[in-house]
């Protein structure tokens, strides 16, 4: 029965073994590290303000960064932090409220569509926000079991657009 060549050339010369061994296994090390650190860097990174006028005399302007992460193939979360501050004829009537919150979600995906599945929430640490203003300005589908859809865009081939059916249209500058 013959002999593999590249197989008899391994064992004839133990270092050339060796040598692909150490060359494989530095391919998967570098790869490796590179998955497991980029998976903890935020995928998508988006500020966002905006005024909600409610009379020619009274708005709420609302300041924040939205980060997103992949926790695994189907799952994430996506963090908030930023203010509220409430406005009454130019002066604000209530101290700043800082918001620290974050939304953990399961999904899949079809076409540019994401169908998310809220899985669990928390506040960060210093948010002073309630439930009802987090719903209102921040998340949409704050609650457990909300169920949202992201549409995704790919605009002139670089920068990624997103958005939900109640959320205006977001742009990831990362």
């Amino acid at each position: 029965m013959p002999v593999n060549p590249t197989i008899s050339a391994l064992i004839k010369f133990p270092p050339l073994g060796l040598f692909f061994c150490g060359v494989l296994l530095a391919l998967v090390s570098v790869f490796g590290r590179w998955w497991l650190i980029t998976s903890q860097y935020a995928q998508c990174s988006f500020p966002l303000a905006f005024y909600d006028i409610k009379s020619e005399r009274e708005w709420i302007v609302i300041k924040g960064v939205y980060r997103s992460y992949r926790d695994g193939v189907h799952s994430g979360h996506m963090n908030y932090l930023g203010t509220l501050s409430h406005f009454v004829e130019g002066e604000r009537i209530a101290p700043i409220t800082p918001i620290h919150r974050a939304v953990w979600f399961s999904g899949l995906s079809h076409h540019n569509l994401l169908k998310l599945k809220v899985t669990h929430h928390s506040r960060g640490l210093g948010d002073r926000s309630s439930d009802d203003v987090v719903q209102e300005y921040v998340f949409p589908h704050l609650r457990v079991g909300d169920v949202g859809v992201i549409a995704l865009y790919l605009l002139n081939g670089k920068v990624l657009g997103t958005g939900t059916e109640s959320v205006m249209r977001n742009i990831c500058v990362r």
